[in-house]
C-alpha cells in the first residue's frame, strides 16, 4: 500500500506562531502553505453516495475498511461551504461533483477556520474508515458516534484524516425552483432565480443585531412560494440590511427535521439587484372553496364539451385546495373539458401584464392540458377565438403524484393591455388513451 504524506496538525500551529511573530503591521499577504498532492489508490476511494448509503436509518453506522482492516477508505468530494463569514460552524460541506451533483454530505468537526485551506471548489479526500455515517436532523452527515447521533470529529483527528488536493474547480450551482427544492440533493450548491425578500422585511437585517441568536429570513418567488435562509448570529454580515430587489440566490441546500433551509456563504451569494415582482392584480388559489366537488365559482366557466359529465373539481390535500381533472375511469372517450376565468381587465396595466400559475401531474401517460387566452369569449368556448399560451406544464410523473407543483413561468400578456382577457385551461383526455391527472393552483395576473 502506498504511503500517504500528511501535514500534521501541530505543523499548522507552529506555522501560525511563526507568522504572527514576524508580522509587524497589516500590510502582508497570507503565506503560501505547501501541500503534497495526495497519493491514493483508486480502489481506496468511495464517493459521497456510497458514504451516505452506509447509513440505513436509526443509529449511525460505522464505515469499515472491508476485509483488509489496514486498508484505508477515502471519501472524495468538492467543498461547497465556507466558514469565512461565520455562517457555517464547525462543518465542511462537500458534494460529489463541481457541476450537476447527485449527492452531498456534511462533515462534522471541531475544527474552525476551514476556509483557509478548504475553500469552495477545493477537491479533498477524507479518510473515513472508523467514522460514522448518519443524519443530523435528517441531514446526511459524517462524523464520530455520539450515542445515537453523529458527533464532531476531534480537531487533531480531522486534520490527520483530511487530504487537500491542488485542484480547485469552478462550482456551478444547480438551478432549481422553490417548488422543487425537495427534489434537489441536500448538501449541494443550488441557485434560485427570480426571488426576493418579502416586502414586510424591507429595512430588516440578515440577522439579529442585538444578540447571537440565529435568524430565519423568508425568501419568495413571484408565485409567492417561500423558503427560508438561515443566518447565524455570529456571521459578519448579520447587521447588513437585506436587499430590496429581485434576483438570484446561491446557497447550500440543507434541512432541519422537516424544514428546508438555505445557507449562504456570505451576502455576495444574494444578488437581488433587479426589479421586484409585480404585485398580483388578479389571484385565484381556490382556497375559498370549502368543499370538494365540481368547481362552481362566480364568473367562472366549467364545461364539458364532449358530451360527458366530467368537469374540473375542487380537491384538497394538506390544507391546500386546487382544481383537478382526469379521464381515468370516466368511461368518456374522448373527454374535453374547459375551465375559464372571469374577465380580467388589463386596461389597468401600463406596459406589462404577466400570467402565472402552477400545475402538478400524476399517472402521466400523455399530454392533456393546454392553456389559452381570449378577448372575445362570451360564455361558449366553442364560439370564441383562443390563442394558446407558452406555459410550462407539469410532466413526467408516470407512477404517482409529483412531489411538488411546477411553475408555469412568466407568460407575457402585454399585447392584450387595454382588453378584457379570459384565461382557459383545456383538458383533452380519453378513458382508453390519455388519462393523466392534472392539478392547477395559484393562478395570478400581475400588471405594471
Amino acid at each position: 500500500m502506498k504511503t500517504i504524506q500528511k501535514i500534521k496538525f501541530l505543523s499548522f500551529l507552529l506555522l501560525g506562531l511563526i507568522v504572527s511573530s514576524c508580522v509587524q503591521d497589516d500590510d502582508f499577504q497570507t503565506p503560501n502553505v505547501s501541500y503534497e498532492e495526495p497519493n491514493i489508490d483508486e480502489d481506496q476511494i468511495i464517493d459521497v453516495t456510497a458514504a451516505i448509503a452506509y447509513y440505513g436509518g436509526y443509529e449511525p453506522v460505522q464505515i469499515t475498511a472491508g476485509e483488509d482492516a489496514d486498508e484505508p477508505v477515502y471519501l472524495e468530494g468538492y467543498v461547497v461551504s465556507s466558514d469565512e463569514s461565520g455562517n457555517f460552524y464547525k462543518t465542511l460541506i462537500i458534494q460529489d461533483k463541481p457541476e450537476n451533483p447527485t449527492a452531498g454530505i456534511a462533515i462534522s468537526t471541531e475544527a474552525n477556520d476551514l476556509y483557509t485551506s478548504y475553500e469552495p471548489g477545493r477537491k479533498i479526500y477524507l479518510r473515513v474508515d472508523g467514522l460514522y455515517s448518519g443524519e443530523y436532523a435528517n441531514l446526511p452527515t459524517i462524523g464520530v458516534q455520539d450515542d445515537d447521533e453523529v458527533g464532531r470529529i476531534g480537531e487533531i483527528d480531522f486534520y490527520n484524516r483530511i487530504e487537500r488536493t491542488g485542484i480547485v474547480e469552478e462550482l456551478v450551482p444547480s438551478l432549481v425552483t422553490i417548488g422543487n427544492l425537495g427534489n434537489a440533493p441536500l448538501n449541494t450548491l443550488i441557485k434560485l432565480e427570480g426571488v426576493q425578500f418579502p416586502e414586510e422585511l424591507n429595512g430588516a437585517s440578515y440577522g439579529n443585531v442585538d444578540n447571537t441568536y440565529t435568524e430565519n429570513r423568508t425568501v419568495e418567488n413571484c408565485e409567492e412560494e417561500q423558503t427560508i435562509i438561515r443566518n447565524s448570529g455570529y456571521s459578519d454580515f448579520k447587521s447588513k440590511l437585506l436587499p430590496t430587489g429581485n434576483g438570484t440566490l446561491v446557497a447550500v441546500l440543507s434541512i432541519y427535521n422537516n424544514d428546508t433551509q438555505l445557507f449562504i456563504r456570505d451576502e455576495d451569494d444574494v444578488m437581488f439587484n433587479g426589479e421586484r415582482c409585480a404585485e398580483p392584480y388578479y389571484v385565484e388559489n381556490f382556497d375559498d372553496i370549502t368543499s370538494t366537488g365540481v368547481i362552481d365559482l362566480e364568473g367562472w366557466t366549467n364545461v364539458n364539451v364532449s358530451g360527458g359529465s366530467t368537469r374540473f373539481e375542487a380537491r384538497s390535500f394538506s390544507g391546500n385546495t386546487y382544481a383537478q381533472i382526469s379521464a381515468y375511469n370516466t368511461g368518456e372517450s374522448p373527454l374535453e373539458a374547459w375551465l375559464v376565468t372571469p374577465a380580467i381587465d388589463l386596461s389597468v396595466a401600463n406596459s406589462v401584464a404577466t400570467l402565472r400559475f402552477s400545475t402538478k401531474d400524476a399517472f402521466n401517460n400523455g399530454e392533456g392540458l393546454t392553456v389559452f387566452v381570449s378577448t372575445d369569449f362570451t360564455g361558449n368556448v366553442e364560439n370564441a377565438t383562443w390563442e394558446e399560451l407558452p406555459a410550462t406544464i407539469a410532466t413526467g410523473s408516470s407512477s404517482g403524484y409529483a412531489s411538488s407543483f411546477t411553475n408555469s413561468g412568466d407568460i407575457d400578456l402585454s399585447e392584450y393591455i387595454g382588453d378584457d382577457v379570459y384565461i382557459a385551461f383545456r383538458y383533452s383526455g380519453d378513458t382508453n388513451v390519455v388519462t393523466t391527472t392534472y392539478q392547477i393552483d395559484n393562478i395570478s395576473v400581475s400588471v405594471n
